[in-house]
């Protein structure tokens, strides 16, 4: 096939540590034992971004999404290095949809402002359930009402695009 362009991108960035690793969940993600080495992570991964973008040359991303793991561990100084990380490597569109996974029991205001401000702007908020014995069997870190509670200061923080 022969395209008269190349075709856009869609960027996926794993961030693997969680509070607590679910039982249903079959992603590459690992229990958070130790103090998380954010910034060593953010080198690594821009630095493989940088092995790999010849391979991308003349297509632009569409979008960004940073899932895992709970990539709502990280602190938004670290996403907002690794956006720019990005855009310095890749054309990117100005407007592009960049989502965050977020775990409902690892969020604050000032952590959904700094996502904002980092450039994220839609939030996926993990929220199986609002059943608190659901989510006990489920092995999540928060019951309905933190649920509820982050997808209030989602939106009182300026996000308007969250699922």
């Amino acid at each position: 096939m022969h395209f008269a362009e190349p075709p856009p991108l869609s960027l996926y960035v794993h961030m693997p540590w969680c509070v607590r690793k679910c039982p249903y969940c079959d992603f590459n993600s690992h229990r958070l034992t130790d103090k998380l080495d954010a910034p060593g992570y953010l080198r690594a991964l821009l630095a493989d971004l940088a092995l790999e973008t010849t391979l991308v040359a003349g297509r632009r991303i569409e979008s960004v999404f940073i899932g895992g793991g709970t990539p709502s561990l990280f602190p938004a100084g670290v996403i907002a290095e690794l956006l720019q990380g990005v855009r310095q490597r890749l054309d990117c569109r100005h407007d592009m949809e960049v989502t965050l996974e977020a775990n409902p029991g690892t969020l604050d205001f000032e952590r959904f402002g700094g996502y904002r401000e980092a450039g994220v702007n839609r939030l996926s908020i993990g929220v199986q359930s609002f059943d608190a014995g659901s989510l006990s069997a489920l092995g999540r870190i928060h019951g309905p009402q933190q649920a509820m509670q982050a997808a209030e200061l989602a939106r009182s923080s300026g996000f308007d695009n969250i699922n």
